[in-house]
């Protein structure tokens, strides 16, 4: 997943890559984003017992920051039932998610065999991770997602939108983007059922950025055009049955 490239651009992340989206579109909308969106599943997935995630490939924990912020997942907080783990193979990027996050907020880790298996996570998120994997590795790597879910638990792929061409231009401009492989989704769905995994539901996501879908006929727009491969990105939820 490009280790050595993360490790070098884990203290600017954020400034290189703000440099190369477009004028007047932030990073951070894009991280704000998921922790609406992730939060809703996990409040939606909750089942008042602890409640296990994981984010793969979590960078420098942004989003362990916005989601530890987010008002609606405070009660969960407050009766230590969410447990927050973070992989990732850039090391730097690790040192940079403790201290975003806070110190001991999140359990981080470079080694996925240190992850349990048992009694497994309950949502497993990968946001913008599986184009850096070689495209050899992404079985192997699904097939051990799948053990880390408990049965009934679920799995979500965030990726980039290979048909948007406005995604393709930006691929090509990031730094960090240069080993991306980019999927489609449908190739990304018969991944993870070939790894065992059943397809819950997709979308796709940013037609616009989402900071313009503040406002409500942007919002309108993007809502009816979920369906179509004209975002940017998509997310696809997998379940885990046994």
């Amino acid at each position: 997943m490009g280790h050595n490239v993360f490790d070098q651009v884990a203290p600017n992340y954020e400034a290189i890559h703000n440099r190369s989206l477009p004028p007047g579109v932030k990073s951070d909308e894009f991280v704000r984003q998921k922790a609406e969106i992730v939060t809703s599943w996990i409040v939606e997935a909750d089942r008042g017992t602890e409640f296990r995630y994981l984010d793969f490939g979590c960078g420098n924990g942004r989003l362990f920051k916005q989601l530890l912020d987010h008002p609606a997942l405070h009660p969960m907080q407050t009766q230590d039932r969410l447990l927050l783990h973070g992989f990732d193979t850039s090391t730097e990027s690790l040192r940079e998610a403790d201290h975003i996050a806070g110190a001991g907020r999140v359990t981080l880790t470079n080694d996925l065999a240190t992850l349990p298996e048992t009694p497994g996570f309950d949502l497993v998120i990968s946001c913008n991770v599986f184009h850096h994997i070689p495209p050899s590795e992404r079985a192997a790597t699904a097939r051990r997602l799948r053990t880390r879910l408990r049965p009934g638990g679920r799995l979500v792929i965030w990726e980039h939108n290979p048909f948007n061409p406005a995604t393709r231009a930006l691929v090509r401009l990031c730094p960090f983007d240069g080993d991306a492989c980019l999927m489609t989704l449908t190739t990304t769905r018969r991944l993870f059922e070939k790894a065992g995994l059943r397809h819950l539901r997709h979308e796709y996501v940013n037609i616009l950025p989402p900071g313009l879908q503040r406002y409500r006929p942007v919002a309108v727009m993007e809502k009816s055009l979920r369906r179509l491969p004209s975002g940017s990105q998509y997310w696809m939820m997998f379940g885990r049955d046994i």
